[in-house]
């Protein structure tokens, strides 16, 4: 038998399972690595690191990311060498933890995404960094590719986060709604466990991308540090509200949407189109309202004014301006902190990956438009 089968094999017969999950967002700020201790009832986050991506490295994902037009040996160059990178600080981070890379039985990797094209029969969408390169160098079995079985069986590629949401955070009597802010907003409606109700999980629209967009545009800045940008800033109404006219908002839930839809090309257009002339600081400060508006606009559509418990994670988390508008639009919200379940909210979407990456070794999968036992990723051992 190959000995690669052979790992696998003793992998899959473990109760518990030490699981590196990695995620690079639509926010573009870095990597995540999360290591976490998986079982069927539990997971938790035992280390945690985010990585910054250098300058070159956002230049190099700028010109790739949601482009009709891309160069192909940009593409491929940077398909390698950020695998390799990825590899590298994976062992980097488990030097410094003091954990022994035979200690770890697989590798969870989200990857960047290039493109992401939802449709009403065929979705399609890529994510970038091989897997191949990073199980190479590290020489820990590697999952990827985990939006192209999502899409094969039917859906739409996103969200994936309702898989990891049901399983932290439904209660027993008590709705909940699980917000991740990174570059997209999305959310998971677990409605109560003796409700017998579905579980709802979809985009709502920008969460940090247009402000991330704007303020390296106008500031030479990554993000909006705390917000504090947007707080110094004067909305323009009228802006927020032409954004909100766009047809991505008028579909029905649940959808999925990314960078194709929401940049700053469109939001430069709509200024134009409607002769609006504002500065950069209420440029910030308004698409911080929309993030906003938009998340407030889809929670009253799909609980009216239903009491919930609300646990937000990604990085919008630091944004108190967004997330101190979040609490006074949103009074019948009880707000809660991620970490109570064990998963700080900067990790979640690493953890997603490593949860994933556990439930792929399982009898039991995941349900995707009525198919059940899909488990989502592609395998690459190392030779």
């Amino acid at each position: 038998m190959n000995k690669q089968l052979h790992r696998l094999l003793k992998i899959a017969e473990k109760k518990e399972r030490t699981i590196i999950g990695l995620m690079s967002g639509t926010s573009l700020d870095g990597l995540d690595i999360a290591l976490c201790k998986c079982t069927v009832n539990s997971i938790k986050v035992e280390q945690f690191a985010t990585i910054e991506y250098d300058k070159k490295q956002q230049e190099a994902l700028l010109a790739l990311r949601s482009k009709s037009t891309i160069s192909m040996p940009l593409l491929c160059d940077f398909h390698t060498t950020m695998a390799h990178f990825y590899a590298d600080q994976i062992l980097g981070c488990l030097e410094k933890w003091g954990i022994d890379k035979d200690n770890v039985d697989l590798i969870a990797s989200h990857g960047q995404t290039i493109y992401h094209q939802p449709g009403n029969e065929l979705s399609t969408t890529f994510q970038c960094v091989d897997g191949d390169h990073i199980a190479q160098k590290t020489g820990i079995p590697t999952l990827s590719d985990f939006r192209q079985k999502h899409t094969a069986a039917g859906g739409e590629g996103a969200p994936l986060a309702k898989f990891l949401d049901e399983f932290l955070y439904q209660h027993l009597s008590r709705t909940r709604v699980a917000l991740n802010l990174g570059g997209i907003a999305n959310l998971t409606i677990i409605p109560p466990s003796d409700s017998q109700k579905e579980i709802l999980s979809t985009d709502i629209g920008p969460a940090n991308t247009l402000i991330n967009e704007a303020m390296l545009t106008y500031f030479d800045k990554p993000f909006d540090e705390g917000g504090e940008v947007a707080a110094k800033g004067n909305i323009h109404s009228g802006l927020v509200k032409y954004i909100l006219l766009e047809p991505f908002f008028r579909r029905d839930f649940p959808k999925t949407t990314g960078q194709e839809v929401f940049n700053l090309q469109l939001i430069e257009a709509l200024q134009e189109s409607h002769e609006i002339n504002i500065n950069p600081t209420d440029l910030v400060a308004s698409l911080t309202e929309l993030t906003v508006k938009s998340i407030v606009r889809a929670v009253d559509a799909l609980l009216t004014d239903q009491a919930f418990d609300m646990i937000v994670s990604g990085g919008g988390v630091h944004n108190q301006t967004l997330m101190n508008g979040l609490k006074k639009q949103l009074p019948q919200a009880s707000f809660m902190d991620a970490k109570k379940f064990g998963i700080p909210g900067d990790a979640k979407e690493a953890a997603l990956m490593a949860f994933l990456g556990f439930r792929w070794f399982e009898k039991q999968g995941f349900e995707i438009e009525n198919e059940i036992n899909i488990h989502l990723g592609k395998l690459s051992l190392p030779d």
